[in-house]
């Protein structure tokens, strides 16, 4: 916490490790299994490896139970087929944490599962979306048959949802709430009528 707040005093560029550290590592921790937390939480801490989120989609809006990327089972793994849109950093991350429906007869909250994808596959393809800016931070991001191993499930099959919430929970209570704290205060000092409560 100490390090993120002086970062973002800094003015340094760390948004980079925020779907990690803030994020992914926070739930591994929660959720996953002691193996996925020994393999994965150590690059994480070390910034070695990065991430992106894999939940939105471009017919769900802000209904993001109304997924619809498939992931079917091929002998103990996962062939995960859709699209994800918005994938901030997906061209540079090495690996996805993304919600699928893995039960497609289940109730719009039940059959999604989290999974943990890795990014340097074949199955894999990322589109960076220009804004008018001329930046890319965002992306489209398609899966043709990309390969999620049995292994990389977090939690339970078809339990999914409430990992996805408890993560986006810990995105919204972690250093991102220092930065909009630091903003408000830099606000204030130049306009004093700014509210920083």
């Amino acid at each position: 916490l100490i390090i993120g707040e002086e970062l973002i005093a800094a003015g340094a560029p760390i948004a980079a490790m925020w779907f990690a550290d803030r994020q992914m590592g926070p739930a591994l921790i929660t959720f996953g299994r002691e193996d996925q937390q020994a393999e994965f939480l150590p690059n994480i801490l070390t910034g070695e490896t990065t991430w992106c989120i894999g939940m939105s989609e471009p017919n769900s809006g802000s209904d993001l139970a109304s997924l619809t990327t498939s992931a079917r089972r091929d002998g103990d793994d996962f062939l995960i087929n859709g699209q994800k849109i918005w994938t901030s950093g997906a061209q540079h991350a090495d690996w996805m944490f993304a919600l699928v429906r893995t039960d497609p007869n289940a109730s719009k909250h039940e059959g999604i599962s989290f999974v943990l994808l890795d990014m340097h596959q074949d199955g894999v393809t990322v589109k960076p979306i220009q804004l008018i800016s001329g930046s890319s931070p965002f992306c489209e991001t398609f899966l043709d048959n990309a390969l999620a191993k049995r292994e990389d499930l977090v939690g339970e099959l078809n339990r999914g949802w409430t990992i996805g919430k408890r993560l986006l929970q810990f995105e919204r209570s972690g250093i991102g709430g220092l930065s909009g704290a630091a903003n408000r205060k830099k606000v204030q000092k130049t306009n004093p009528m700014v509210e920083t409560a």
